[in-house]
């Protein structure tokens, strides 16, 4: 029977990644008079979009909605087997681990993709981005925490098992 403490793990590890699958579907960039796009709207459908593209690239030139490709598909992509992760490996360590390297990925695509960081069109929208850097930021507390957990009660059985030993 699994204790709820491990029900907590594997519950916090699994809504990780898909808050940052919610937080794509909030409103994104103001295109001046259209509608406010979602994150995922624009990233699959950028024709539909044109004038947040025409917006983005009065920021940065040069801008095209394929810079987008690494910082968003990338993160999915790993987001995904996350989540297929979690579901068969429940709250081991590994899972902690991943979250770790997923974040670490994220932070730095999404810091290095200059239409997702903090920049004069985030007065214009941008939400999205923030919430998703803090749901990076999160998995690596909630990832570390676990895994100082974890260590905590590694280090409890060895001083049990010497004890009894002796």
């Amino acid at each position: 029977m699994k204790s709820k403490v491990s029900l907590f793990w594997f519950f916090m590890f699994l809504a990780t990644p898909i808050l940052y699958f919610i937080f794509q579907f909030i409103p994104y960039y103001h295109a001046g008079g259209g509608p406010l796009p979602s994150l995922a709207s624009y990233f699959w459908t950028p024709e539909a979009n044109e004038q947040t593209t025409d917006f983005l690239a009065l920021f940065y030139a040069n801008f095209r909605s394929n810079d987008l490709i690494t910082a968003l598909l990338g993160t999915q992509f790993i987001a995904v087997i996350i989540i297929i992760m979690t579901l068969i490996l429940k709250d081991r360590g590994v899972i902690a681990f991943s979250l770790i390297g997923w974040s670490i990925f994220g932070l730095y695509t999404f810091l290095t993709t200059r239409s997702l960081t903090f920049s004069p069109v985030l007065v214009y929208g941008g939400i999205a981005s923030i919430l998703m850097l803090l749901t990076f930021a999160g998995a690596i507390v909630i990832s570390t925490v676990y895994l100082l957990n974890m260590y905590k009660t590694y280090r409890k059985n060895i001083l049990i098992l010497r004890n009894e030993q002796v």
